[in-house]
Order: C-alpha cells, then sequence, then structure tokens
C-alpha cells in the first residue's frame, strides 16, 4: 500500500501527507504523462520539519536553496524506495501548478497576503513535493479525499478586522497586491526592524492557526531567504 508506507516514512522528517490531488488532462501533458495518475502533496504543518531540516548538511552549508536541496534529497530518496516520481513546485519555468492541486486536496482559499490559508493551520503550513502515483491508486485517493471534508468559507471572508493588512510597518499589503520591493527595500534598509526578529509582522496578525505558527527561528529563517533573493 503506497500510502500508509509513504505516511509513515514522512514521519522521519517531520513531513506530512497533505492530500491527494487529480491531474486534469492538460496538466498530464505538462508533466509528460502518459498514463493518468494522481499527486500526493507533501508539506509541513507548523514548524513540523524544522528540527530535522535545521539539522541537516543542507542547512548548515552556507550554499543558497538549502530547504530547496533538503526538500528534493528527501523526495528522491522516497521515490526511489516507493518507486515513483518526484515533483517540485520550486523548479521552473515552467512551473507546476501545486496551488490548484493543494486547493482540490484540501479546503484552502487565497488570503490578502497572497498566501494560502486553511481553515485549520492559518498561513503556517507548505508543500515542499510531491510524488506521482499511478491511477491504478485510485481507492487510495478515496481515501485521502475523506479526511479532506467538505470546502468551506474563506476564514478571511469573515475576518472583519483583517489585522494582517494593518501590521506591516510599510504597508506592503494591500487589496490591491503586495509590494514586494517596498518589503524588501525596508528590511534591508532597516536591519533592526522587528521582522527580522519576529518574522513577518503580517503574517503573526493573523488570527487563524495561531498554535501552529512556525518556531521564531524558522520564520527569520524564510525572511533572510526573501531578502537575499532580493
Amino acid at each position: 500500500m503506497i500510502l500508509p508506507d509513504l505516511e509513515s516514512k514522512l514521519l522521519g522528517f517531520g513531513l506530512h501527507l497533505r492530500g491527494l490531488s487529480t491531474i486534469t488532462d492538460e496538466e498530464m501533458k505538462l508533466l509528460q504523462l502518459t498514463e493518468p495518475a494522481l499527486i500526493a502533496l507533501v508539506g509541513n504543518v507548523g514548524s513540523s520539519y524544522w528540527p530535522v531540516f535545521s539539522s541537516s548538511f543542507e542547512y548548515r552549508d552556507g550554499l543558497p536553496d538549502s530547504l530547496d536541496r533538503w526538500s528534493k534529497r528527501v523526495a528522491e530518496l522516497l521515490a526511489n524506495e516507493l518507486s515513483l516520481k518526484a515533483v517540485y513546485p520550486f523548479k521552473g519555468p515552467p512551473y507546476l501548478p501545486f496551488q490548484q492541486w493543494a486547493k482540490r486536496a484540501e479546503p484552502l482559499s487565497q488570503s490578502p497576503l497572497g498566501l494560502m490559508i486553511h481553515p485549520q493551520y492559518g498561513l503556517w503550513h507548505s508543500y515542499r513535493f510531491g510524488l506521482l502515483i499511478p491511477a491504478d491508486g485510485l481507492t487510495l485517493a478515496t481515501d485521502a479525499g475523506e479526511k479532506r471534508g467538505p470546502d468551506t468559507q474563506s476564514s478571511c471572508e469573515s475576518c472583519e478586522t483583517q489585522p494582517c493588512l494593518q501590521s506591516c510597518p510599510v504597508a506592503a499589503f494591500d487589496i490591491n497586491g503586495y509590494d514586494v520591493d517596498g518589503c524588501a527595500a525596508y528590511l534591508k534598509q532597516n536591519p533592526e526592524a522587528a521582522c527580522h526578529v519576529e518574522g513577518c509582522l503580517a503574517r503573526l496578525a493573523c488570527p487563524v492557526g495561531e498554535s501552529f505558527r512556525y518556531d521564531a527561528e524558522q520564520h527569520c529563517f524564510h525572511l533572510r531567504a526573501f531578502t537575499a533573493a532580493r
């Protein structure tokens, strides 16, 4: 059984099987598949993978893209053990439609910050890679789908105050989108800003999934990676 084996192996890396998604005919062409398949989405919930990743050689070697490199190593290891193919959200162009797959697998919606919000985990989750499973595993896909539950109203739609849009020191987020350049410029020009210590203040302001907030070390790791990329 592919999924139980996968879920068991993922635990050792602090990762979770986030759900299964169908793959459309158009997506099959993008993936260069000749036979129907499903995609098993793998990612984190809160800081679940942080203790393992932060102890890895990828984290310590000082080279770029440490988390992506670690994710790829773990994915290839699992793919080889289970005779599957791994795919990634960070490789491209063309980039694979991980957000569309995620929306089919879990009750997600777009937040004002541009991040996908989960009704339980809030903004504190991500997808690190996917594993393609032959469509003869459809019975397993049904089991995974039952865990997902029906789509629900976005948490953001019922949030009257939307504190995420009021908490950024340079108002980088508004109803029109995200001022990426303004955010990056502020972080570089203000090395003592609270963002560097606590993490993104707008993200932290979201009340959904507070118990799943990333550890401060992890949150600041992502912020440093963002700043370095700019």
